[in-house]
């Protein structure tokens, strides 16, 4: 009779061993280049309060109306698992009075860890996500929107993946979005016949989601309307314009698209996409923008903000199919232990070895195991270098190792001379 065996919950993976290597790939390259350009790490907490993302992200977003995994807990508090990164930052900013006391303070943060959404599960989105993000608080200028550009364009070069194009829009200021959500909110309300429920949901709440829209009937009603670029207030236009020729003077190729608006009510002026045509209609791998306001509608100060999240696993999708992807492969040398009577004397060695190769794995195999089973197992572990513990070695206090340049035969050799020649291999 088969068992009621548990499983993992849906849009929840298990990150085993074989998919692990991408994931340090990663975390190396945002530790690399977050130092690079001098960004502070913070580390947030999973849950916080309900209002926090009700506030930011706004009440009529499909994250918070569909998506957050909400609940009250034991006091009678709504409390939730965090959607997203960029309002914690924020929220622990001006808790702990990091970018403002007495006074505005520049300050450059990253985070990473999982995020929580209940969605439909698909190619490179699941309901528990990885997420690395960059937020700048206190810089104003174009200056701030050129260097996280750049970070995200490095990043990306670092990570090996090829292909990934920027796409840039401009919303211009609170005013000027007012000014284009009703443009397209008349627009489509003398065609709504042509729009199923759920568009005209959105049309009434937030209209700019309709730009992004991958419906075709959709697409083709605003093909007439103007671009958000051709309705920018004078102050909006020549931000974006200075931006575009900062970028153009760096050889950072973007496409200027007016589709870009992103799903979250915090957004200003500039706003971003990298797009990978690999992943199909989820193509958006790293995003972001301005959010000048956003501090301010958390609690705190006037503060302006940019900042950029990027999705882990999509960027891990890309890695699996990229021929050029290497990591570099982990030392790991298996040390055989002929009688389960010698096994202290082994951990001994195989204890001094670590401490003189940090860098290197030691795997005592099983010895319980006969000794051909056990070498079988050690070189498939390292088949150019094996180290075997016998009773006349533990006698003659030496060690037994089979190495390529005698043809994998047996070599005795003292701990010490081990130890030197070792360095002259592995450092």
């Amino acid at each position: 009779m088969k068992k009621n065996i548990i499983k993992s919950i849906k849009g929840f993976k298990d990150i085993l061993p074989d998919e692990i290597k991408y994931y340090k790939f990663f975390e190396d390259a945002i530790g690399k280049i977050s130092s690079q350009f001098a960004v502070e790490e913070l580390r947030l907490p999973l849950i916080e309060k309900s209002d926090l993302f009700h506030r930011s992200i706004g009440d009529v977003t499909d994250i918070v109306t569909k998506e957050m995994y909400d609940f009250i807990d034991k006091s009678g508090a709504s409390i939730c698992l965090r959607p997203e990164g960029t309002a914690s930052v924020v929220r622990a900013a001006i808790e702990h009075n990091l970018i403002y006391d007495r006074g505005l303070k520049k300050q450059k943060y990253w985070y990473y860890g999982p995020m929580f959404r209940h969605e439909k599960p698909q190619k490179g989105r699941y309901r528990q996500f990885s997420q690395f993000g960059a937020e700048y608080f206190g810089f104003s200028d174009t200056n701030s929107d050129v260097e996280l550009l750049m970070m995200g364009d490095f990043l990306l070069k670092e990570l090996n993946v090829e292909n990934a194009k920027l796409h840039i829009n401009s919303l211009g200021n609170m005013e000027d979005k007012k000014r284009y959500e009703k443009i397209i909110f008349d627009h489509l309300s003398a065609k709504k016949n042509s729009l199923d429920e759920h568009q005209k949901d959105t049309l009434a709440k937030n209209p700019l989601r309709l730009l992004d829209s991958k419906n075709d009937n959709v697409k083709e009603i605003l093909l007439n309307i103007p671009t958000l670029y051709e309705t920018l207030s004078a102050l909006s236009k020549n931000r974006f314009d200075m931006l575009m020729s900062k970028l153009d003077s760096l050889k950072i190729n973007y496409i200027l698209d007016n589709t870009i608006v992103r799903g979250l009510d915090y957004y200003n002026d500039t706003v971003f996409e990298w797009r990978h045509e690999s992943l199909g209609s989820q193509n958006a791998i790293c995003a972001g923008g301005r959010y000048d306001n956003l501090v301010n509608i958390i609690g705190g100060d006037d503060v302006p903000a940019i900042g950029f999240a990027m999705g882990v696993e999509r960027i891990i999708e890309i890695l699996k199919f990229n021929d050029n992807f290497k990591v570099k492969k982990n030392i790991s040398i298996g040390i055989i232990n002929d009688s389960s009577e010698n096994e202290v004397y082994a951990h001994s060695i195989s204890k001094n070895l670590r401490y003189e190769f940090s860098s290197i794995s030691f795997y005592n195999t099983d010895s319980s195991a006969s000794l051909t089973s056990q070498l079988k197992n050690a070189i498939k572990i390292n088949d150019k270098f094996v180290i075997v513990i016998t009773d006349d070695n533990i006698k003659n206090k030496n060690l037994t190792i089979k190495i390529p340049e005698n043809q994998m035969t047996d070599t005795l050799i003292s701990l010490e001379d081990l130890i030197k020649y070792m360095r002259n291999q592995y450092e």
